[in-house]
């Protein structure tokens, strides 16, 4: 039996890193992110966002950045979006794990508990990091301000809440605690009980 492990935490602390590492322990490996980067060019999203965000598509594609300054502060907008991207990326996700042949099977899934998909998967990673560093690592990663990090991260789940907390224990939950020190991350990983 195939388990399926989603791997999510907000921006910023360090979800692609981990799942990168299980990359290197021989696991199979997907990403949203990169499920997305696949799909927005295709015919058919290019059409959902022109419907609902005319200007976002230029000379007959979609404008990421005019996009993201469309929808980022803007809950309802976001919405919209999530609501025509989550689908299409979670769809091809599953089908493209379900062909794996591995006992286990990684998924790096950003907006996990914000779409509902926690109980698609047989466990979750979340991984944890101070804010502070988070913010100083998505300002330099992306070029963009900590002002800008910090709307994003208001729209994120929020893991420490205590009305999520039932939502966490509810998906076999395992959390890991990113110190920004690769090789403390490595080992945390190599001995975690899958």
């Amino acid at each position: 039996m195939k388990k399926k492990i989603a791997i999510t935490g907000g921006i910023g602390s360090g979800k692609s890193t981990v799942l990168h590492i299980f990359g290197e322990m021989g696991y199979p490996i997907f990403s949203c992110d990169e499920i997305y980067r696949e799909i927005i060019d295709t015919a058919e999203y290019v059409k959902k966002i022109e419907m609902t965000f005319p200007k976002c598509v230029v000379d007959g594609k979609v404008d990421r950045k005019l996009l993201a300054s469309t929808v980022f502060g803007n809950g309802e907008a976001l919405e919209k979006l999530n609501a025509i991207a989550h689908p299409l990326i979670m769809q091809r996700l599953l089908e493209e794990m379900k062909n794996c042949t591995s006992e286990k099977v990684f998924a790096e899934v950003p907006l996990l508990f914000e779409g509902n998909y926690e109980n698609l998967f047989d466990q979750v990673i979340v991984v944890c990091r101070d804010k502070a560093e988070r913010i100083q690592s998505v300002v330099q990663r992306d070029q963009i301000s900590s002002a800008n990090v910090e709307k994003r991260i208001l729209t994120q789940f929020d893991y420490e809440d205590e009305k999520n907390k039932n939502r966490l224990k509810n998906c076999k939950t395992i959390f890991i605690q990113n110190e920004g020190e690769l090789d403390l991350l490595k080992n945390k990983i190599k001995n975690l009980k899958l």
